[in-house]
């Protein structure tokens, strides 16, 4: 089990700042780099700090502005898609991380069309790793169900991945706010687990709040996951910089003592 942060925390288009969690934490920690080529500075920055992100653990979260894979190809959106992700292409090729996650979807879902935006994300899928093939892709279950973009429920999402033999991301805080229970779907889906992305939230809201701030009770939690899964990774995935610092320090230390490490 290794403990990685993401990116979205840091101050924007100041990947540098990283550095005071290698510092705290040492080499081991690892980065989640999401990548934000809608952001105008945020190519450049990225290639200053290559070097830093290449010295440990490093995956990719593809982008999430601009992608939206439950589009057929040859489409407007998937050509946007496309562009982002041929830009991903380049820097993944330098710094070969070793994993990278994968969104079914992210626009709203039009009930009619849920089985064909599945279809079709499922196709992208396969482009993905045919333009990705040292990097293992694992899928996660994303969407919040009152914002209108939940594509899978639970069980739905179990099966897919299941059916499929898809490696799998498990985002908590997504799981919380549309009611799962988090304990059963490790459980189901324990063998294909690579990693989780941790946050907290009401459970409603997709809130990205600390880990001790909501309804998820990661002290509980953690064990689950330690005992189903000990070799998943897990990803603090806070989008705001406000805890950027000692808030997030002191959350990754939370973390390391409910693991024992």
């Amino acid at each position: 089990m290794g403990i990685y942060v993401d990116t979205c925390v840091l101050p924007r288009n100041r990947l540098e700042t990283a550095q005071v969690y290698r510092e705290r934490f040492g080499n081991g920690l690892g980065f989640e780099i999401l990548m934000m080529f809608d952001m105008p500075e945020f190519e450049e920055n990225f290639r200053k700090n290559i070097d830093f992100f290449a010295e440990g653990p490093l995956m990719f979260h593809e982008p999430v502005l601009g992608v939206d894979h439950a589009f057929p190809r040859g489409s407007t959106v998937w050509e946007e898609g496309m562009y982002h992700l041929r830009l991903t292409k380049k820097f993944a090729e330098v710094l070969h991380p070793s994993l990278m996650v994968y969104h079914l979807n992210n626009g709203q879902v039009i009930p009619e069309k849920k089985e064909e935006m599945l279809r079709n994300s499922l196709e992208n899928l396969e482009e993905m790793r045919e333009m990705f093939p040292d990097t293992r892709i694992l899928v996660e279950n994303t969407g919040i169900e009152i914002v209108g973009n939940l594509l899978l429920n639970q069980q739905e999402f179990t099966d897919v991945c299941r059916d499929r033999d898809l490696p799998v991301l498990i985002d908590v805080g997504h799981a919380n706010a549309n009611g799962w229970d988090v304990p059963k779907l490790i459980a189901d889906l324990a063998d294909r687990i690579g990693g989780f992305h941790l946050h907290n939230n009401d459970g409603m809201h997709d809130l990205h709040n600390r880990l001790r701030e909501g309804t998820a009770d990661y002290a509980k939690l953690v064990p689950c996951m330690d005992a189903k899964t000990p070799e998943a990774i897990r990803v603090i995935e806070y989008t705001r910089p406000v805890y950027h610092g000692e808030p997030l320090m002191e959350d990754i230390a939370y973390l390391q003592a409910l693991s024992g490490k």
